[in-house]
């Protein structure tokens, strides 16, 4: 598992099971509170056939987010 620190969080691309159906999600961990969790769905409404085409989906999402960051998208 890889995670990207993007400041305060560090990111992951995940899947999530709801009832059978999958969504494509970035995991993001405070670094403060390191026990604290929180998912984002990727694309709303988008749900995708199998776990593994959710999760590769979720990990270029979260690949995108850090390099948007790197790359200034927070400093607007």
């Amino acid at each position: 598992m890889t995670e990207f620190d993007i400041g305060e969080y560090f990111i992951r691309g995940d899947v999530k099971d709801v009832d059978g159906e999958f969504q494509a999600v970035i995991v993001m961990r405070p670094k403060t509170s390191p026990n604290k969790i929180l998912y984002h769905q990727v694309e709303k409404d988008r749900w995708f056939k199998t776990a593994e085409l959710a999760k590769i989906a979720g990990m270029e999402s979260a690949r995108q987010l850090k390099e948007a960051v790197d790359t200034g998208a927070l400093n607007a």
